[in-house]
């Protein structure tokens, strides 16, 4: 019987064939976004080891991590060390570590589909964020002319199998490019485009913070 997926052991599979295909194009669009943004402060929420570090613009930024997942956050101060300007364990269900209005853009790459409830969380990243501030998020495009349901529960699954794990469950709150424009607004933010990427597979997002907040 598989295991269920062990998500810092995930981390290092994004690295690899076939699903480098679909994480590829998350990193070279959050690059885009920092590099667009005047953000000086920029916190990346459920980082995991942040190999992407190294693909993200550097100069004139800092960037703080943070992650439910101790050997994550010890991994990348290990690879990264004084280049983070933080890299803090999160505690589930608790407010982030961070004063209100702290970044310029918080970044979160396909965390919020394994949130049973996802507005909690949301209201944070946005609390987090100075007025004006961006926000960037991914998550895996449910969308009806997707294919990626059909590809998660066949090919993605037995490959996933192979290596041990399940994929089953994976994702309790999975978006379309509808239901994650909606949340987006329910959480106060404004400026909001969706975009797909990654073969349609992904839905990107941004958005801000109002300046009046």
């Amino acid at each position: 019987m598989p295991e269920a997926v062990d998500y810092f052991s995930n981390h290092q599979l994004k690295l690899r064939f076939p699903w480098r295909l679909y994480h590829g194009p998350l990193v070279s669009t959050a690059a885009r976004v920092v590099r667009e943004s005047s953000a000086a402060e920029v916190l990346n929420v459920g980082s995991g080891p942040f190999f992407e570090f190294s693909s993200l613009p550097q100069e004139g930024r800092r960037y703080t991590i943070c992650d439910i997942e101790p050997r994550a956050i010890s991994l990348a101060r290990s690879l990264h060390g004084e280049r983070l300007a933080g890299a803090d364990v999160l505690r589930p269900d608790e407010p982030l570590p961070y004063a209100d209005g702290r970044f310029d853009l918080v970044l979160s790459m396909d965390v919020i589909e394994h949130l049973p409830r996802p507005e909690p969380w949301l209201a944070e990243l946005v609390r987090v964020l100075r007025p004006g501030g961006t926000l960037f998020l991914t998550t895996p495009n449910y969308g009806s002319f997707s294919l990626l349901p059909w590809i998660e529960k066949t090919v993605l699954e037995a490959i996933a199998r192979m290596q041990g794990f399940t994929r089953r469950g994976l994702h309790p709150t999975p978006f379309d490019k509808s239901s994650l424009m909606s949340t987006l607004r329910e959480a106060g933010t404004t400026g909001i485009q969706v975009n797909t990427i990654s073969f349609g597979w992904v839905l990107a997002a941004t958005a801000r913070r109002p300046h009046d907040s």
